[in-house]
């Protein structure tokens, strides 16, 4: 039981996420374009 007294988290989450854990309004587990990965400074490197 959570804090809230409610049985299951969905009771209290705004944006609950799917099954497979996405999140359909921040689009969340999408790819960084790469744009946004210049932004952070973070750069992707492939295996070889």
């Amino acid at each position: 039981m959570l804090l809230t007294g409610n049985k299951s988290i969905r009771d209290v989450i705004a944006f609950p996420k799917t099954q497979t854990a996405a999140c359909p309004p921040t689009d969340a587990l999408g790819k960084a374009s790469d744009k946004q990965l210049k932004e952070l400074h973070i750069r992707v490197a492939e295996p070889k």
